[in-house]
Parts: structure tokens; C-alpha cells; sequence
């Protein structure tokens, strides 16, 4: 037994002197290709996101850098000056001085008094205010499809380590022990009875990944043929489309950043209309309370009708129901930008910016053919169909390649190796084995080589054209945007004149029927504002809605030319 404690120092001081060589190969054949390095943390202080935003600033952060479920967060309640963004270089900040703090106290004054003037959303709920750039910034920094995109990075850039790996021989490290008892077949050719153990302290090396069970003549255990063998073809193609499915969830990185910010643009552009329709709807209920208490005084001086006064009752409570819909909206509309910012889903958010704001996010003098053009150059979509194409052409040449390029099988063991008869250890002395085969295969005749090339090229074909596909799309998302940029922009121009007409007809109806309260047969009815109030409702819910499609178009034409809609990029128009 002394001779097998031996055996086994010797061979754990062997592997321990050889390891930190091959260890040293194995890292510099596994570094990472250029351009493909490993994604950075998703939260942390590792570095800025590749979107250029920020974090929640008011939001606990994730634990150990990990995406969280909602319900953990511990959220207080935002400030307007931890939501606005930051001012822009060479810009004056119109909120110096403590006009954040003003403005804060303003809004949460406003929301306060609106609520108790037209119902509550909720008991003991408070608006917080939020802007574009914030509502970016969040959604940028905290998007789950983000997350999944850079996670897929991380597992595509593993595939890459391992198909490097290829070249490497898998080490098998330990004893084998082998007993028989009865007939077996000697050399010579008779069969005899005989019971035999033995048992072999080594490592193997082999090409393979897995062994086989013990073996009659004893020794190392046998490494499986299927797996002993490296195909060349494999360790040389591998890698190179290994890289190409890396670039493309790079891409896909960056669309998913593009997607998940265009996504909250258009939630966020939703809650503007449901915070202008909520105005909108205020005004008119205001107006057709103040018309029911003309036609009330009318009705009880006589001069005018008790039915004209329950008509603009009716009209009131028809106003007042408006009001509480739209606070409905309003609420809905806060739900879908909190999921999207993922903020604290008790939360009820609301735009600081008025409803009616023009944005200028893309220059309007730029051709259709100019932003065309951008947009087959910039967008990740493509990016991404292109490495596709790029991998299949790799995967191609390698099934063209594979009958004439040679695999490897080979195994080599070394340690120490005795036995005897029954069970009798003894006789230990060193051992090694080495086999080595290089050949080259015509796979089924050449049959299933053939069909592995028809299968290439379809791939190729199918990648080819999912990129045209791509393509097509892209360049139709630009033309449907600038289209619906420019419709938006001349419906604004029409119904923007309708609005100040629709106010001096209602202030004409009243001021007139002012004049004639002292006559004994009033010049008009009171009723008759009913339809002014009508109508200035109706062009300001128009002009709105103009507005927010013109803004949303803006929107979809960044998004179409491959563009990732960011604080910055936003400009106030008028």
C-alpha cells in the first residue's frame, strides 16, 4: 500500500506542476474577440449605461446588482428638482434661485386645489410631477428589456469562450479499479476462468469529454469515441460565428434601448393628452356651471325659460361627468409611465410641461431621402440581420470545408498501474498510453455532407432575405413617421386658428347677453352659449390631439432613423 501512497504523490505533483502552464494557454485562447467584451452591470457604480442615463435618483438601488421585482422597492416620494433634468451646458437655468423649490410647491399647490375643487383621485393621494427628460432617463436606466438584452450579450459572449475552448484536451484525473471473476478470452486465443483486480492512479488526457466504463485488460479508463475526436473544421468556424451571434445581441442591445425609449415617449406623450384633456374638460364644466346660473336667474326673473335652465343643467352634470372621466384617463395614463419607469406602482405622476407644448425633436428641413438614408445606416435592426447573414455565410463554408479538412482523435494517460489475482494489489510500477488517429470522413458516402450544405444555403438564403425584409421595413417606419410628422403639422395650422375664434365667440355670447339682461325681451337666449362652450371643447380637444400625434410622430421619425430619443434631444418649440 505504501507503493500506491507513492504513486498517487507522484502524479498529484505532476499535475500540479504541469496545470499552471496549459492554465495560462487556456486564458489567452479565451479572451474574449475585439468588439465583444463582456457587458457591463445593468446597475452599479461600474461605469455609466451605454444609453448615457441615469439611474432613479429616489429609488432604493437593486441588491447585489440585480434586477428586483417592483413590489421590493422602497420608494419616497419625488421632488420636482430630483426629476428635472439637470440644465444644459451654456444654457441659463430658468429655475435658479430656488425656483425648483418654487415651482414644487406650486404644482403640488395647483394639484391640491384642483382636486378639491372636482373630486379626489384616491384618499390621501398625492400627484408627484415628472418631465420628458426624467421620465427618459428612468426608462433608459431601468428597462427590463434592456436587462434581458445585455443578459443574452453575457451568454453569446460564453459561447464564444467555449467554442474557443475547442482546441483544448479535457483533463480526466483519478483511479480506475477493475475486478473480474470467470471466463475471459487471453491473447493466445483459449478462454479460462480467471479473477483478476487491478487498479490504475492517474490522469488522462483526451480530446473527449466523457469516459467509458472499465475495460477487461485494465488501466485508464477509455475515453468515448464519439467524443474523443476534434473536428478541426468545428475549433477553426466555431468561434468566427460564435463572434457574429455576439454582435448581433449587441445590436440588439441597442434596439432594445431604442424600443424601451420610444415606448415611454408615446406613454409619456399619452399622459400629456389625458393631463390636457383633464384641463379641457375643467374649463367647459366651469363654463357650463356658469351658464346654468344665467339661466337660472333668467327663468326666475321671467325673461327666460325653465327649460333652457334644465338644458344647462344637464349640460353641467354631462361636463361634470367629463371631469371625472378624464381623471379616469389621467390615472390610466400614470399607470402605464410608472410600469415603464418602473417606479413605485402606488404612484400617480403627472406632466409638468403644458399639454399643449410643441416638441422639435428631428430638424423639419431634413428630405425624405436624407432621413431614409440615416436610417439604413443607423439602426440596430440591421445591424443585428447582418451579423445574422455574416454567421450563416461562416456556417456555409465550414459544411463546404468539412470533408476535406481532417479531425483529431487521440488520448494520452500516464500514472501508476498494478494488480494481481483475487484480490491481490501489488506489482505497482508507472504506465502510459497514448493513441492518436488523424482522419478525414466522408460522412454516410458524402450523403449527409451534401445535405448538411443544402441546409447551409437555405439558411443563407433565409438570412439574406429576413435582411431585405429588415430593410424594407425600416425605410417604410421612416416615410410612415415623416408622413405623420407632416399631417400632424398641417391639421396643427388649421385648428390652431379655431381656438382663439372659438374663445371670442363664447366671451361675444356672454358679453351679449349681459347687454341684454335689462331688456323686458332679451335680444337672445341664454341657452344659446350652450353650443360656443361646445365648440371652444371640441378645438381644443383637436388642437391637442394635433399636437400630441405631431409630438409623437417626432418621436417615432427618431426612433425610425435609428435614433435612442434622449434628455438632450428634446427641444421646446412653442
Amino acid at each position: 500500500m505504501s507503493v500506491v501512497l507513492r504513486y498517487a504523490v507522484l502524479v498529484t505533483a505532476l499535475v500540479i506542476a504541469v496545470w499552471p502552464g496549459h492554465w495560462a494557454a487556456a486564458q489567452g485562447l479565451l479572451d474574449l474577440p475585439t468588439g465583444a467584451s463582456a457587458p457591463r452591470p445593468i446597475f452599479g457604480a461600474a461605469g455609466p449605461s451605454p444609453s448615457g442615463l441615469f439611474l432613479d435618483p429616489f429609488a432604493a438601488p437593486p441588491v447585489d446588482d440585480r434586477v428586483v421585482p417592483a413590489a421590493l422597492w422602497q420608494a419616497r416620494e419625488p421632488t420636482l428638482s430630483e426629476l428635472l433634468p439637470a440644465p444644459v451646458s451654456g444654457r441659463p437655468d430658468p429655475l435658479h434661485d430656488g425656483g425648483r423649490e418654487r415651482i414644487d410647491r406650486d404644482l403640488h399647490t395647483l394639484a391640491a386645489e384642483d382636486l378639491a375643487a372636482v373630486g379626489q383621485l384616491a384618499p390621501d393621494q398625492t400627484i408627484h410631477p415628472i418631465d420628458i427628460a426624467g421620465a427618459l432617463r428612468l426608462a433608459g436606466a431601468r428597462d427590463l428589456d434592456i436587462a434581458i438584452a445585455r443578459a443574452r450579450v453575457a451568454a453569446a459572449a460564453a459561447d464564444v469562450r467555449h467554442a474557443r475552448a475547442l482546441w483544448l484536451p479535457s483533463m480526466f484525473i483519478g483511479p480506475n479499479w477493475i475486478r473480474h471473476d470467470g471466463q475471459a478470452q487471453i491473447v493466445e486465443g483459449q478462454v479460462r476462468t480467471i479473477n483478476k483486480s487491478s487498479l490504475f492512479l492517474g490522469a488522462t488526457a483526451a480530446a473527449g469529454s466523457s469516459v467509458s466504463g472499465p475495460i477487461p485488460a485494465g488501466g485508464p479508463a477509455q475515453v468515448t469515441g464519439l467524443t474523443t475526436v476534434l473536428r478541426f473544421s468545428d475549433a477553426i468556424f466555431l468561434p468566427l460565428a460564435a463572434e457574429q451571434i455576439v454582435d448581433a445581441r449587441n445590436a440588439k442591445v441597442r434596439t432594445a434601448t431604442n424600443d424601451a425609449l420610444l415606448g415611454i415617449a408615446e406613454s409619456y406623450m399619452e399622459l400629456q393628452r389625458s393631463a390636457g384633456r383633464l384641463a379641457i374638460a375643467r374649463e367647459a364644466a366651469e363654463q357650463a356651471e356658469r351658464l346654468a346660473g344665467i339661466t337660472a336667474a333668467f327663468a326666475r326673473a321671467g325673461t327666460g325659460l325653465e327649460g333652457d335652465h334644465q338644458r344647462s343643467l344637464t349640460e353641467r352634470d354631462r361636463r361634470l361627468a367629463e371631469v371625472e372621466a378624464a381623471l379616469g384617463g389621467l390615472e390610466v395614463a400614470s399607470a402605464d409611465v410608472v410600469r415603464r419607469t418602473r417606479l413605485n406602482p402606488s404612484l400617480v405622476v403627472a406632466p409638468v410641461e403644458p399639454a399643449e407644448l410643441v416638441l422639435e425633436v428631428v430638424p423639419e428641413e431634413m428630405p425624405i431621402d436624407t432621413l431614409i438614408t440615416i436610417g439604413l445606416r443607423n439602426r440596430p435592426e440591421l445591424a443585428e440581420a447582418r451579423s445574422f447573414v455574416e454567421e450563416t455565410l461562416i456556417r456555409l463554408q465550414q459544411a463546404r470545408l468539412r470533408p476535406f479538412i481532417p479531425s483529431l482523435a487521440f488520448r494520452y494517460s500516464g500514472g501508476g498501474f498494478g494488480g494481481g489475482r483475487n484480490g491481490f494489489f501489488g506489482d505497482f510500477s508507472s504506465r502510459s498510453d497514448a493513441d492518436v488517429n488523424l482522419y478525414w470522413e466522408s460522412a454516410n458516402l458524402g450523403f449527409t455532407d451534401s445535405a448538411i450544405r443544402g441546409r447551409r444555403e437555405a439558411e443563407r438564403r433565409e438570412a439574406d432575405l429576413q435582411f431585405c425584409k429588415v430593410q424594407d421595413m425600416v425605410a417604410a417606419e421612416v416615410v410612415q413617421a415623416e408622413k405623420s410628422r407632416l399631417a400632424a403639422k398641417r391639421q396643427m395650422a388649421r385648428i390652431e386658428a379655431a381656438v382663439p375664434e372659438a374663445i371670442r365667440s363664447l366671451e361675444l355670447n356672454f358679453h351679449t347677453i349681459r347687454e341684454a339682461a335689462g331688456l323686458p325681451v332679451p335680444a337672445t337666449r341664454p341657452i344659446e352659449v350652450l353650443q360656443p362652450i361646445q365648440a371652444l371643447a371640441q378645438a381644443r380637444s383637436a388642437y391637442l390631439d394635433a399636437v400630441i400625434e405631431y409630438n409623437k410622430s417626432q418621436f417615432r421619425l427618431f426612433h425610425a432613423i435609428g435614433r435612442a430619443p434622449q434628455a438632450g434631444d428634446v427641444a421646446h418649440s412653442h
